[in-house]
């Protein structure tokens, strides 16, 4: 870990904190900060946009993990843990501010499932932690390598209907302007692209740089910038602030100057990040210039408190956690010369017959459970729309996470037996 950058980053967004809560007081918005009063707009924009932050993490972790794209481990360990401290600082924001950021109950009931769905990213990322901590158990290992893809497939499809169906409830109870099947696929796409950003960042910090992911970011740049630009000239309506920072400037990684600096790394991952946080402002508003129009120190120092918040969280957990961070002992992929991925499955080219694969024999049993168990949920609960699916995903993961444990403990039992 580059603690030169970590340290120069948390000491700039501690003195902007320092700043803006010290020009509150000039501009007289410091009462905004202190009341949870219900008529500041600015922590219902940020609680959407760690809301999405929490999402954009383990949905890059889980998509990379099923294409079995070669990464390593401490990639996937990087993107699982800012999801989770990304929903800790969206859980924060709901407690000190919680008529601001008050919404319509099937909009709450959307957000249980995103807490839900955090659960799941708990199981994710401490299976990984727990292969890395077995390095020098080789049975464990490969028990914990046979159900890390089956839990990617649980979490992806769950991760992209909780983010749907926010999305589509956000735009039905709380902003009628976005009403229509397309903004799901807007939503996942933003929050898809918030992964690849703060990916990059992530790894800047540890001396790392992935190309891969930064053609992923290109990519995925022009794929949003056509979704802008369809808002903005066919049906009239979007950001063009939001245009310029998220989508225009990124196209200067073209640039090899620019991507081959760390420092210019950094400013164009801030530059989509403000973007988005430009375009959460836009749909709570429903103004482009809101956020410039009525920027007060306040508003800068929220946003300046969730940054360090997060930083402060995701760096003090990942030094606590080095050594599983640091391990590249142990492979979580498919093995290269060039990646530290995953355990090397030696039957990966074999050929199965349908329902006869090994990660659907380890899914299809917790899959049922899941099933049933959001059935029994439906017929107790009312919101069972909602949060059957998510419920069931989540008793789905935790019955294959606890798969290897069983096997391993079995395994032990019986060779102490023969023994």
């Amino acid at each position: 870990m580059n603690n030169k950058v970590v340290t120069i980053v948390f000491i700039g967004l501690c003195l902007l904190l320092l700043l803006s809560v010290g020009g509150s007081f000039w501009d007289g918005s410091f009462d905004l900060i202190l009341h949870n009063s219900g008529n500041w707009k600015s922590p219902k924009t940020h609680f959407i946009f760690w809301i999405g932050m929490s999402q954009a993490g383990v949905l890059l972790s889980a998509f990379l993990l099923i294409m079995k794209v070669k990464i390593h481990r401490r990639t996937s360990l990087l993107l699982e843990l800012s999801s989770l401290c990304s929903l800790v600082v969206a859980f924060v924001l709901s407690l000190v501010y919680s008529r601001s950021i008050q919404m319509n109950g099937y909009v709450h009931s959307d957000v249980y499932s995103i807490g839900i769905v955090g659960f799941m990213s708990l199981l994710f990322f401490v299976t990984h932690l727990v292969a890395a901590d077995s390095a020098e158990d080789v049975a464990l290992c490969k028990e914990l390598a046979k159900i890390r893809r089956p839990l990617a497939w649980i979490i992806l499809p769950t991760v992209f209907w909780v983010v749907s169906e926010f999305a589509l409830d956000f735009a039905r109870h709380e902003n009628s302007i976005w009403q229509g099947a397309f903004f799901p696929l807007y939503v996942v796409a933003i929050v898809f692209y918030m992964g690849l950003a703060s990916s990059i960042a992530l790894l800047s910090f540890e001396n790392y740089y992935n190309r891969m992911i930064e053609r992923f970011l290109m990519l995925c740049s022009w794929f949003v910038s056509l979704l802008f630009l369809w808002l903005i000239l066919l049906k009239g309506e979007g950001s063009l602030s939001a245009f310029f920072f998220a989508c225009a400037i990124p196209q200067l990684m073209l640039i090899l100057a620019v991507r081959e600096n760390l420092w210019g790394r950094l400013l164009v991952v801030s530059s989509i990040l403000f973007g988005v946080l430009l375009k959460c402002d836009f749909v709570v508003s429903h103004n482009d210039y809101h956020f410039f129009s009525n920027a007060t120190f306040a508003n800068a120092s929220l946003m300046f408190a969730c940054g360090t918040l997060f930083v402060a969280i995701f760096f003090g957990v990942r030094f606590l956690l080095s050594r599983f961070f640091e391990n590249d002992e142990i492979l979580m992929g498919e093995e290269s010369d060039s990646s530290d991925g995953e355990v090397v499955e030696v039957d990966e080219k074999r050929y199965y017959s349908p329902f006869s694969a090994p990660e659907f024999k380890v899914v299809r049993l917790p899959v049922l459970c899941g099933v049933l168990a959001a059935v029994v949920y439906g017929f107790i609960s009312s919101d069972w729309i909602v949060l059957a699916g998510p419920f069931g995903a989540y008793v789905s993961c935790l019955l294959v996470s606890l798969q290897p444990f069983v096997r391993f403990a079995f395994s032990r039992k019986r060779q102490g037996g023969r023994k």
